[in-house]
């Protein structure tokens, strides 16, 4: 069950879950959560755009930069079971805050010119992030259960315009300050206001949100929602690692130059915003889960398809319908961690699950396009590749969006 601090005597609103929560510090809150979601990819989308000054100011090769790029995601695997266990033990808010602190020491560790230090200060980060992305969707399933949808929607497109502006801004503060490394640590500062702003909310209400009574994981492991969930998570996850791994490089092979191509994957990123908000807003609407699953889905493998074969000439509109399909995707694998938990506890168990088996399966699909270049053709291979992810994703997310919840036993909120 949810504690909470107690009541005071006036000016208070009373949640489903029975947490009650002073109207002042409502808008406070929704703030706090705004600003972790901007903090959840700026450390993956920043380094990203330096790799060129990393390799040749620490002279690494290749594969020491591949290893720099898939750390974080397999971090996000790794830590994120870690979650609702340190929740449990220091409370929800206060773990976030502790998490968003330790995100923004990870990211100052960039300042220093040295390969351990970014390397050390990535699988921070990663961790960091892993953790954070757990715990977010439980914050807002707890305090936001009756707007559980606009609250989602608001969180996946900040996420999406705080990775694009990460990946659009950090090489104009790299010309500015003349210092790649320094224009990466400059992200810990977002993170460290982040941070200050959870602590405010913990002083404020010292009796933090704790979950507890977790249930038992092997429990979820014998679930078909869960795993429906996970699967959904895992898949579109897969999907956008391929865009932002590989969309450049198959943009180039199709004879676009770095600056055009990376432009391209800049429109489908931000893009991503505009079906980020709306479609988890509409999921708990009147419309049908199960519509907006199939319409998502055909938006993302159209516009993947329409930038490999249709005229260079049309590659922005392929690549902003790309990116409505894929915010909306996002948006959903979201979603269906509250809507299929019965309660808090259930949610924080079922966001570790789907996100660290999800990312973790995730990490493979880039590798996958690789792979498959090599043996079926540099476009081929990828088209082929992602039409049998989107089959496979459109299966688990027709079961995710049924009505059903994990562990169904379980006492609701």
């Amino acid at each position: 069950m949810l504690t909470a601090p107690k009541p005071s005597l006036m000016d208070k609103q009373t949640s489903r879950n029975g947490i009650h929560t002073p109207q002042i510090f409502d808008g406070f809150i929704v703030a706090g959560v705004v600003v972790a979601a901007a903090n959840l990819r700026p450390a993956l989308t920043s380094i990203a755009t330096m790799v060129s000054e990393i390799q040749a100011s620490l002279d690494l090769g290749g594969m020491e930069i591949g290893i720099l790029t898939t750390v974080p995601v397999l971090c996000f695997g790794a830590f994120g079971p870690l979650a609702p266990y340190l929740s449990a033990r220091v409370g929800l808010e206060r773990a976030v805050a502790a998490i968003l602190m330790l995100l923004a020491a990870g990211l100052a560790l960039r300042a220093l010119p040295l390969g351990l230090a970014l390397f050390l200060s990535t699988l921070i980060a990663g961790a960091a992030i892993g953790m954070l992305g757990v715990l977010l969707p439980v914050v807002i399933r707890g305090r936001f259960w009756s707007r559980t949808g606009l609250m989602t929607g608001l969180y996946t497109m900040v996420l999406s315009i705080g990775g694009a502006s990460a990946a659009g801004l950090t090489p104009i503060l790299q010309e500015s300050w003349h210092s790649w490394n320094w224009a990466l640590a400059g992200w810990s500062l977002p993170a460290m206001v982040g941070g200050f702003m959870w602590t405010v909310l913990v002083r404020t209400e010292p009796r933090s949100v704790r979950i507890m009574h977790l249930p038992r994981f092997s429990l979820l492991i014998h679930d078909p929602v869960a795993w429906a969930v996970t699967a959904f998570m895992g898949l579109q996850a897969g999907l956008a690692f391929i865009v932002l791994g590989w969309l450049p490089k198959l943009m180039q092979d199709r004879g676009l130059n770095v600056l055009d191509a990376g432009v391209v994957t800049s429109v489908s990123i931000l893009s991503q915003a505009v079906t980020a908000l709306l479609v988890p807003w509409l999921a708990t609407r009147k419309s049908s889960p199960h519509l907006l699953v199939w319409i998502v889905l055909l938006a993302t493998c159209t516009g993947f398809l329409g930038l490999l074969y249709a005229p260079l000439a049309s590659r922005f509109l392929w690549s902003f319908v790309l990116g409505v399909g894929q915010g909306g995707l996002f948006g959903l694998a979201l979603l269906f961690i509250s809507l299929r938990s019965p309660n808090a506890e259930v949610a924080a168990m079922l966001s570790s699950m789907s996100q660290s088996f999800g990312y973790l399966g995730a990490s493979l699909c880039p590798f996958a396009i690789g792979v498959a270049r090599s043996n079926s053709g540099a476009l081929s291979g990828p088209a082929i590749m992602v039409v049998l992810i989107t089959i496979a994703c459109a299966w688990a997310g027709q079961r995710a969006a049924g009505p059903a919840y994990v562990l169904p036993n379980s006492t609701r909120d």
